[in-house]
């Protein structure tokens, strides 16, 4: 039964929320849209946003544009779902599950690793389960959508070898292309205090851990005993920083540490370090730190040049580059491997590298680089040059690009048609906007 065109459900969920105390204090959703018998309330327009955040998680848009793009496909979806409901329209749990499978593993692979994608599900206050049962419900509503129009005739598209081809010769420039990539690996050999001068910097270290064994407070110590002025006037407060934002020496005692603890005395690129690991998440740590610097000199310098001349040429006579990495180099994240990097795009390495790998084929190595860390001996384990794909290569991707294209444009023109059988009643253009 309606009243004035709406439905009775509708207006009496209305007045409930609208003169509900609770709403008046400010504590209920509000509602951001009305569709049929359905409300869309702000709490679930603030998760569709996070949803959209988490599916696309390189978008550049604000949240103002998010809202606005998540409340259209929210009442859109709704549509669907109510015309689904009135022709009788169903899909099958074992579709929607393959659905999301797909999708689920398509969000992982967009952020590299478990860690990093578990990680964004945190911050947005996610968990892996809540993002299934998210995807399940859009996913249901894609497949409502693809039957109704299944049932319409609409899905039957054809796009003819001619028409592909010419989307190809209009677009090849930016389509086409394949950027280049390297597979690289490399041996740093770090600059390293003489003897006489690490040996100092050992003496002073053991002083500073003998004084915190003795109760010490660290706070007071690193005042007293650190080399690092930036931080010792605050008794050695780093403040929080990001793990990944961290040298990889750092990263590797924070794993071992719990909040309250010091660690022992580590080498790091500028001396010998202790720090005191005040709060941990799984991503962030708050720290003290005392730093007793070792200085490197000239002659320390070309000290670490010459071993690097003298095991590249190791490796020119015939030495197994992975083994010369796991004998010499003091990268503590590649070492192990071989000194093995990975791959990257060729048009998108650091300098000094960019120029250097681009001067190198596959199998060659490079003279000894010298960056702020040591000198790098760089292998190009594999290149591949930037080319252009052919027609034939990227025929499949074309054809499906423009059906999903004119299939897009069949679905817009579907809810035109069905948007007006449906309620639709919007009280706000976003939730940012206020209004």
């Amino acid at each position: 039964m309606t009243k004035g065109g709406v439905p009775a459900a509708v207006t009496l969920a209305l007045c409930l929320l609208t003169f509900h105390p609770a709403h008046a204090a400010g504590s209920a959703d509000s509602i951001v849209a009305a569709v049929g018998d359905r409300l869309i309330l702000e709490s679930e327009l603030n998760q569709a946003v996070t949803f959209m955040r988490l599916s696309e998680p390189d978008t550049t848009l604000t949240d103002y544009v998010l809202e606005e793009i998540a409340l259209g496909r929210l009442i859109d979806d709704l549509v669907l779902e109510e015309q689904a409901r009135r022709e009788s329209v169903e899909v099958q749990a074992a579709d929607v599950a393959a659905e999301v499978d797909a999708n689920l593993a398509a969000v992982k692979e967009r952020f590299g690793d478990a860690e990093q994608f578990r990680a964004a599900l945190a911050a947005e206050g996610y968990t892996e389960r809540a993002l299934r049962q998210r995807y399940e419900e859009d996913a249901r509503r894609k497949l409502l959508a693809r039957r109704l129009m299944d049932k319409e005739g609409l899905t039957q598209i054809y796009i003819s070898p001619g028409e592909a081809e010419r989307f190809y010769n209009e677009n090849r420039d930016s389509i086409a292309r394949v950027p280049g990539r390297v597979t690289l690996a490399h041996i740093l050999i770090p600059f390293t205090p003489g003897p006489a001068a690490d040996s100092a910097g050992q003496r002073r270290m053991t002083e500073v851990m003998d004084v915190l064994a003795r109760g010490g407070d660290f706070a007071t110590v690193a005042g007293s005993f650190s080399d690092d002025r930036k931080t010792a006037a605050r008794g050695g407060e780093r403040g929080w920083a990001e793990m990944a934002d961290l040298p990889p020496e750092l990263m590797i005692v924070f794993a071992q540490l719990g909040a309250g603890s010091i660690s022992p005395p580590f080498p790091t690129r500028e001396g010998y370090m202790t720090v005191k690991l005040e709060e941990k998440t799984p991503d962030r740590v708050r720290f003290r730190q005392i730093l007793i610097r070792v200085p490197v000199t000239r002659a320390d310098t070309a000290r670490a040049r010459n071993l690097a001349v003298s095991v590249r040429r190791k490796a020119l006579d015939g030495v197994p580059f992975d083994s010369l990495a796991r004998e010499y180099s003091q990268d503590p994240v590649t070492a192990d491997s071989g000194g093995l990097l990975g791959e990257f795009l060729a048009a998108g390495l650091a300098p000094p590298f960019g120029t250097v790998v681009a001067a190198l084929d596959s199998g060659e190595l490079s003279e000894p680089v010298f960056t702020e860390h040591g000198y790098h001996i760089i292998k190009v384990l594999a290149k591949e040059p930037e080319r252009a794909l052919s027609y034939l290569e990227m025929q499949d991707n074309i054809r499906n690009y423009l059906y999903q294209q004119k299939l897009g444009e069949r679905l817009e023109a579907y809810l035109d048609r069905v948007r007006g059988k449906v309620f639709v009643k919007r009280f706000r253009t976003s939730a940012a906007s206020g209004t």
